[in-house]
């Protein structure tokens, strides 16, 4: 597994463009630009970002291809918060695309997880989330439209669930929740291929999914998709480290449901999760049905009968 990979640019009309789109967000910098693209093939297929490490002056800086809705994450929820995220460096619009420059983190990603990152993503996480925790009054303390786009996408999910009359009774459980679950600000998609450890801290890097949505769905997105044979994503997760990650979010929270519906809350948005994965082959039957659909869906199965349970019938025991 070679997983996220750089590689020199060397197509002079791309160096260009790149030195163009970096003296427009950053004039002062001079002197010699190296510049490497990233590239990640850990599930077996090449993909090259429109994401590139730029070193100029001695400094490192991320250059990503990005959009308006992204620029306005940083500069109205993490600029100058002193969260675990990258320095925003600013942003330019060259031919109706828009480029922001964010501050490059050395370290690892958190594929091959362990005890100390899953500390550290509870510590990481937990900060975040109290910051702009938000109980309930959500039309009143509104920030984003996000939630009104995931409530579209989730309800149109549902659908695929038709023939599925175990899988859509528990997932209609899942929804009613969405609506009167905490929000907070949530990353989005925090895998552990977006998020860095340096120097023992857990740094959140891809904000381009984030907004005030409901907790559990960055809890739920780390959990749910590693294990002990890195399969179906290459992350290795087990189970002890879930249960770490878990209390120590919720001892770290400062306002929150009690533990029972805490953890109840997470099932519902692994439920999710792995309908996500499954979503497309359900719609359309003439997709072939492989080994990463198998494991989503007997996950999902599995959910599905504690959920349909009823949360009174929870064995919390199961998760502390």
């Amino acid at each position: 597994m070679k997983g996220v990979f750089t590689e020199i640019v060397t197509d002079i009309y791309k160096i260009n463009m790149l030195k163009t789109v970096l003296g427009e967000i950053k004039p002062i910098l001079s002197g010699q630009i190296h510049i490497e693209r990233f590239h990640d093939n850990g599930e077996g297929v090449d993909r090259a970002y429109n994401v590139y490490k730029i070193i100029v002056d001695e400094q490192t800086y991320i250059l990503k291809k990005s959009d308006s809705y992204e620029v306005e994450v940083y500069e109205k929820f993490l600029v100058g918060k002193n969260l675990p995220v990258p320095n925003f460096e600013g942003w330019t619009c060259i031919n109706n695309i828009k480029w922001i420059l964010i501050e490059y983190i050395a370290g690892t990603d958190l594929r091959m997880f362990n005890k100390d990152m899953a500390y550290g993503c509870a510590d990481s996480l937990s900060r975040i989330f109290n910051m702009y925790w938000q109980e309930k009054d959500f039309e009143e303390n509104k920030f984003d439209n996000r939630f009104e786009r995931y409530w579209t996408r989730i309800n149109k999910r549902s659908e695929c669930l038709i023939n599925e009359p175990k899988l859509s009774s528990a997932y209609r459980t899942f929804l009613d929740r969405q609506l009167v679950c905490p929000r907070t600000l949530c990353n989005g998609d925090f895998l552990q291929c977006n998020v860095i450890e340096k120097n023992k801290d857990i740094i959140l890097i891809d904000w381009a999914f984030a907004g005030i949505m409901p907790y559990s769905l960055d809890i739920a997105r780390l959990i749910s998709h590693g294990s002990e044979k890195n399969f179906p994503f290459p992350f290795y997760m087990t189970d002890e480290y879930r249960k770490i990650f878990l209390k120590g979010v919720y001892d770290k929270l400062i306002l929150k449901p009690d533990y029972k519906q805490f953890i109840w809350d997470v099932l519902l948005s692994c439920l999710n999760e792995c309908i996500e994965f499954i979503e497309r082959e359900l719609n359309d039957k003439s997709i072939e049905r492989d080994e990463v659909f198998t494991y989503y869906y007997k996950k999902a199965q599995t959910l599905a009968d504690i959920i349909l349970k009823g949360k009174e019938q929870l064995n919390i025991d199961k998760y502390e």
